[in-house]
């Protein structure tokens, strides 16, 4: 914290206890610029530790050389550093009005701001609450004695900070704000906002709350004042609805926002986009996104799961069929859904379920635009954009001769990978607070996950991607019990005995943290690949090396290899 006292024309002494330094203002490096005035001064602070460290002002006497001063020593502002102001009794009145003058503008200051909030509260960069108001105990319940020096982790543990938004702002390192319900009951809205050094660097977290009834009087205010912009509402709904497109897909990696700005990209020409990617991690959702950015965004869009059709019943759904084709064929005939997207967008999803005859028929329509009905003669040209996506290894098929390779060709145009979730940590909590968002507005009820609860789901692999986790998610808000959402309550594969890589020092070297490590990651992988030589392919290491391991881990089982 820097403090501009460059005003008070007094000597100003700051003492660093950890370092055991001594440094000042001008006036103080001018009075005391000799060895000896520093060996007195040292002498000083060492008889007066007690008087140093306490929590009231204090005054004492102090002799350098003829001059008396009037020592003011005010309250440690650290646990470390402590600061003197050095008055000269010839003008002490005169000094000692401009310091109530500082410490007014301090009491004022702190009055402004409980004047605008129920509670402030000042919370370190390592979650520890360094300054509360004194009205904390009224609001939280619990004196503010007792929640200075204790870390918000403890103070969400005891539900006094239920959930405890200011750990989320240190994840997020960005403003939030969300409801809170304290540990006697009382519902507050809560914003906390993380403050930065000169560094960029988290310094602080500032927290303040009004009550949920006051709130709510603002927002009938504020609704008044909304009912008289009716007419700009509209406009900004329109600018709104463009702006949706690009947040379809949730996520801050550097992966996906690849990804989505790639697919935006592509979106305004009518090229064949492959999308290719692992079972829920949100394919469909790429291809919607591609469709309402592109100019076709007002035609149909439609979406078809190739592997979701019987087969029998594929080329009459795709291709649709003329009145009689067929034994219980409708009698005025049926629009295949390609006929379906004239105009439009088609999405075949899981494209690589199609069958070998239907593949054929299929890359016929894709280059002509042409389609015939089950027991028709008759040509329609249909004008549509195509979207292919697949979870499978296309290559390996075609190398196989279970896919075409003419077909792939024609397909493989503008090629779009969609990463999975396990390797884009970093988008698992915002999903978690859009899911959340969104199964609390679907249910209209109200629940939060604690920050321990989401810890234990970053750290989880994830291989049902997305959907997995909106799974989750949607599970533990309709089987909560309390407002706040728990580790205890995540499925068991999830919250278990087994504790999320622990890179703590504690009581540890490094040889074992990183055994520890290494035990995870070869276990996971074994678990997911089968077999030693997928997990030597996937982690890069030798078949050998991880036998060797795994038998180290896995004593008196059968591994595979």
């Amino acid at each position: 914290m820097k403090i501009d006292m460059s005003y008070l024309n007094i000597p100003i002494m700051w003492y660093q206890k950890d370092r055991n330094q001594i440094s000042g203002n001008q006036l103080f490096l001018k009075e005391f610029s000799q060895p000896e005035d520093h060996f007195l001064l040292q002498e000083f602070i060492n008889s007066n530790l007690d008087s140093i460290s306490s929590p009231e002002y204090t005054l004492k006497k102090f002799l350098n050389k003829e001059t008396e001063y009037l020592l003011l020593l005010l309250p440690n502002i650290s646990e470390s550093q402590f600061l003197f102001f050095f008055l000269n009794t010839s003008n002490v009145q005169t000094t000692l009005s401009q310091l109530n003058y500082v410490k007014q503008i301090e009491t004022n200051f702190y009055k402004f701001l409980g004047s605008i909030y129920d509670d402030f509260t000042i919370i370190s960069k390592d979650g520890v609450i360094e300054k509360v108001w004194p009205n904390f105990e009224s609001v939280y319940g619990i004196p503010q004695e007792e929640a200075i020096g204790s870390t918000i982790y403890e103070m969400e543990k005891q539900k006094v900070f239920n959930p405890c938004i200011s750990a989320r702002v240190m994840k997020s390192l960005q403003p939030e704000t969300m409801l809170q319900v304290t540990k006697n009951n009382k519902y507050l809205m809560c914003t906390s906002i993380p403050i930065f050094n000169d560094d960029n660097e988290l310094d602080k977290v500032i927290s303040y709350t009004r009550d949920v009834e006051k709130y709510e009087l603002l927002q009938e205010e504020h609704q008044k004042l909304q009912d008289t912009m009716t007419s700009y509402l509209v406009q900004l709904e329109q600018l709104k609805q463009e702006y949706q497109k690009n947040l379809k897909i949730v996520g801050i990696s550097s992966r996906i926002k690849k990804v989505v700005h790639t697919a935006m990209k592509v979106a305004k020409f009518d090229a064949t986009v492959f999308i290719n990617g692992e079972s829920g991690v949100g394919k469909n959702v790429l291809a919607d996104l591609i469709h309402s950015s592109s100019k076709r965004a007002d035609a149909p869009f439609i979406s078809i799961n190739c592997g979701a059709i019987p087969e029998h019943l594929l080329e009459s759904e795709l291709f649709g069929y003329e009145k009689g084709a067929f034994t219980g064929a409708g009698q005025t005939g049926k629009a295949g859904l390609i006929e379906l997207a004239d105009h439009g967008t088609l999405f075949l999803d899981e494209i690589c379920d199609l069958p070998l005859h239907m593949q054929v028929k299929l890359l016929k329509v894709i280059q002509e635009k042409n389609v015939t009905r089950v027991g028709g003669v008759i040509e329609k040209n249909i004008d549509f954009r195509l979207i292919a996506a697949t979870n499978k290894d296309v290559k390996k098929m075609v190398e196989q001769g279970t896919f075409r390779e003419d077909l792939y060709y024609r397909l493989n145009v503008l090629a779009l990978t969609v990463p999975p979730l396990r390797e884009r940590k970093e988008d698992i909590f915002p999903l978690i607070n859009h899911f959340t968002k969104k199964f609390n507005e679907q249910y209209e009820i109200n629940h939060a996950f604690t920050n321990s609860a989401v810890n234990y789901m970053e750290a989880y692999c994830w291989p049902g991607n997305i959907r997995e986790l909106e799974n989750v998610v949607e599970r533990a808000i309709l089987t909560a019990e309390d407002y706040s959402i728990t580790e205890e309550q995540l499925p068991y594969y999830i919250y278990s005995n087994e504790q999320p890589y622990d890179v703590s020092t504690k009581n540890r070297t490094l040889k074992q943290i990183l055994e520890d490590v290494e035990k995870e990651v070869l276990l996971d992988s074994y678990e997911r690949q089968g077999t030693t030589t997928k997990v030597a392919k996937e982690l890069g290491i030798s078949q050998p090396t991880v036998s060797v391991k795994l038998n180290k881990y896995l004593k008196g089982k059968n591994i595979r290899s």
